[in-house]
């Protein structure tokens, strides 16, 4: 392993400790400030609707999510043809494979599985370093 290879990992493994204790003080100033009994009367107006508020440079938001319950609009819809629709409705089927599962079927019935392969593809992520062990950087380097 060369001299510049040790130190680039080195300094990664660094530059990412230093990012994990950062982002661990950040966190705790974070939770601080949202604990102090100005800001927390900040964010009260906002614990039923969600929103943000600013005051005195400091801006508080709680985010929030539209949550549909399935179950209720499909029962709402099944009730009106399609065509009456609000045109702010769209119908979206997905479908979730357990890897697994289909590789034991696969297996089991390799005559049928052709269509569903044809069906799946893999989508890969970027490159990145996963970990580095600086004790085994100054280590006799091991076979590979």
């Amino acid at each position: 392993m060369s001299e510049r290879m040790k130190c680039l990992a080195l300094q990664l493994h660094g530059a990412k400790e230093k990012k994990k204790e950062l982002e661990q003080y950040i966190k705790k100033c974070e939770r601080d400030l949202l604990d102090h009994k100005e800001v927390r009367g900040l964010l009260l107006p906002l614990n039923n609707e969600g929103g943000e508020r600013t005051q005195n440079g400091i801006t508080v938001e709680i985010k929030r999510d539209h949550v549909w319950d399935q179950f209720l609009l499909d029962e709402l819809l099944e009730s009106m043809p399609r065509e009456s629709w609000p045109s702010f409705v769209a119908q979206v089927t997905n479908y979730k494979v357990d890897m697994r599962g289909f590789t034991a079927w696969a297996m089991a019935h390799p005559d049928e599985a052709g269509r569903w392969h044809a069906c799946h593809s893999i989508k890969l992520g970027k490159e990145r370093v996963k970990a580095i062990d600086p004790d085994k950087l100054n280590q006799p380097e091991e076979e590979v």
